[in-house]
């Protein structure tokens, strides 16, 4: 068990209980819409802007946000704001360029996850089962760092052991993802939208009650210095560019995002959800820099031994708020963790259920595809609990994995797919294969030893996928240009 920062207090545990039950009412709710395999794995064509842009915000937030962002605020400094800058041109660009498109796949064939679409557009379905491949493994690795976010919180809220804080948070989540599948999931990201907005002015509240907002105390520190207060921070150049392009690409390549696009109800609705989902998301990502600061204040002021784990940072700072003040902060991280997985449990059941089956030449039954996707669910979440606990990492190294395994293989197939007609079946097959590969064994050469790479992995992983997806392009021609579905016509008339 970590170090106990936070006291468990009845507000705390009070928050606690109704969160989760408030949420587990919303997915059973939901249920309604989860009869057919559109609402269960993909909620396609059923809810507004507004519920869409804060379902959004929520899930692209995640334990990574809350958690592992003020942990890299601690560690470097005020670079973290190229990231949040990035990340609002990333949803806006998403929403009201791609997701035209996306929303339009809707309407032309039956979508319900996201290789469909890649199927319809690529006519294949090797594409679509290399696509579930991939994201299936990507969603492991990103709820990786959801379970390690979430265990470390109910540790600090519930006062329980973090084995015993998985199994409380992620069965609450199991509990209605079971019944309502991406339905609920979506249903309760705009709930948990909400509540870490409120969450958000908790946080700016606590911040300047407790350091008066004076930064000199930072600056002068032998620990942290001026370096902590600047535009470039601690952070070496070029890792503050590769983390703000993978910020500003990974949110355009967040399937969190891409999925929604298509279970927005009309296209009038994707301006009010970028607008929505990106200034909630740009406001909520701000505090990671408040939260970072805060933990560094505490720390210059010795207020606070310094921390060895990053992602002790958040705790460290909420632990000096209180009351309601401080449940409020919590419920915040607790939604951000909460939205996420929910999503992404969904996401990879529906994948290997509907879309790697079907690959394979096995399409299954509506019926029977909602039964096994809801067995599926459990086993992610077991495989994601596993490789979470015993896969090494802080939460924000964890979680800037997943973004970049989800940039490679979403970027070509969709961003480039449906924005450009000459991108070519072969292309993608070839991209989404070296994107998967390369996703997997960059991690294991770095981890034994064997290369380093100068440079994140991820930018060479997502920028491969990138340049393969194009060069191919050019030298083939399946289901692009002259050759494109006639269905697809419709879509890139837009």
């Amino acid at each position: 068990m970590d170090e106990q920062l936070i006291q468990p207090s009845p507000v705390i545990i009070g928050y606690t209980i109704v969160f989760m039950l408030v949420s587990i009412a919303i997915g059973w709710y939901a249920n309604k819409f989860a009869k057919t395999a559109e609402g269960f794995f993909g909620g396609t064509k059923m809810f507004g802007g507004v519920v869409i842009g804060l379902a959004s915000a929520a899930a692209v937030m995640s334990a990574f946000g809350f958690i592992g962002g003020p942990g890299l605020v601690y560690k470097f400094g005020f670079t973290s704001i190229w990231m949040t800058i990035a990340c609002g041109p990333g949803f806006a660009y998403g929403y009201w360029v791609i997701g035209k498109r996306m929303r339009a796949m809707a309407d032309v064939t039956d979508v319900a996850t996201l290789p469909d679409i890649a199927r319809v557009r690529f006519q294949s379905q090797a594409v679509r089962g290399i696509l579930a491949i991939g994201l299936c493994a990507a969603a492991v690795a990103y709820l990786s760092s959801q379970v390690k976010g979430g265990a470390k919180l109910m540790n600090q809220m519930l006062g329980v052991s973090e084995e015993w804080g998985v199994a409380i948070m992620f069965g609450s989540t199991l509990a209605y993802m079971l019944v309502s599948g991406m339905s609920g999931s979506i249903l309760t990201d705009a709930f948990q939208g909400l509540v870490m907005l409120i969450g958000v002015f908790g946080v700016i509240i606590a911040y300047f009650s407790m350091t008066g907002g004076d930064l000199s105390v930072i600056m002068n520190s032998p620990q942290f210095g001026p370096t902590f207060v600047d535009g470039a921070g601690a952070m070496p150049f070029q890792l503050v560019i590769a983390f703000a392009m993978i910020f500003f690409i990974g949110v355009m390549g967040q399937p969190t995002m891409l999925a929604k696009m298509y279970s927005v109800k009309s296209h009038r609705d994707l301006k009010v959800a970028g607008i929505l989902g990106g200034c909630s998301y740009g406001l909520t990502s701000l505090v990671w820099i408040l939260v970072g600061y805060g933990a560094m204040w505490l720390v210059a002021t010795g207020a606070s031994a310094p921390i060895k784990d990053l992602d002790k940072a958040a705790f460290l700072f909420v632990s000096k708020t209180g009351g309601v003040l401080q449940a409020l902060v919590m419920a915040a991280l607790l939604a951000a963790i909460v939205s996420t997985a929910s999503f992404f449990i969904s996401l990879a059941s529906g994948a290997l259920t509907r879309d790697l089956a079907g690959a394979l030449g096995h399409e299954i039954p509506v019926g029977r595809q909602i039964v096994i996707g809801r067995y599926l669910q459990i086993v992610v979440m077991i495989l994601c609990i596993g490789f979470g606990y015993w896969g090494g990492r802080a939460v924000a190294i964890l979680g800037t994995l997943g973004w970049g395994f989800f940039a490679s293989v979403t970027i070509p197939t969709f961003t480039m797919g449906l924005l450009w007609r000459r991108c070519s079946r072969e292309a993608i097959i070839l991209a989404l294969i070296f994107a998967v590969v390369a996703n997997i064994a960059c991690p294991i050469l770095e981890n034994f030893k064997i290369w380093r790479f100068p440079f994140p992995y991820y930018l060479f992983t997502v920028g491969g996928a990138i340049i393969i997806a194009t060069v191919v392009s050019f030298f083939t021609d399946g289901a692009a240009g002259k050759n494109l579905p006639k269905q697809m016509e419709p879509v890139f008339k837009l």
